[in-house]
């Protein structure tokens, strides 16, 4: 008897809530620019010009920093978004192949090579 009123007293009694999990954290942005570029050359780009390489069915990887950079990668400290890129409208993102490897394939595998969380089509296209 002891034990059935014990279970009814602690069904009463308010449970603390879990804590919310907390978002993950954008180990990208907190890289300066040498470790930043540390990432895209030695993670980033040799894993993204394999999948392009497989997505274009080309015997070798076919890609550079410049590849997604632009031609004046260097000059302008490889800033992005690029404007050598096409536009992308977030509102009427492109449709076909290419745009859903991007989607599907190199836009999650980046943000997992680089640790960010916040990484979007425009982060490399310009609006």
């Amino acid at each position: 008897m002891r034990f059935v009123w014990l279970l009814a007293v602690a069904s009463c009694v308010p449970h603390p809530r879990a804590a919310a999990p907390a978002p993950p954290e954008d180990r990208w942005a907190k890289l300066d620019f040498e470790q930043r570029h540390a990432v895209m050359t030695f993670t980033v780009l040799p894993n993204m010009a394999r999948a392009w390489r497989d997505f274009r069915h080309t015997p070798y990887p076919e890609m550079t920093c410049r590849t997604c950079h632009g031609k004046d990668a260097e000059a302008v400290s490889y800033r992005m978004p690029n404007p050598s890129l096409p536009r992308v409208d977030p509102t009427h993102p492109p449709t076909g192949p290419v745009a859903d490897f991007m989607r599907t394939k190199m836009l999650p595998d980046v943000m997992d090579l680089t640790g960010s969380t916040t990484f979007t089509c425009n982060t490399c296209h310009e609006r």
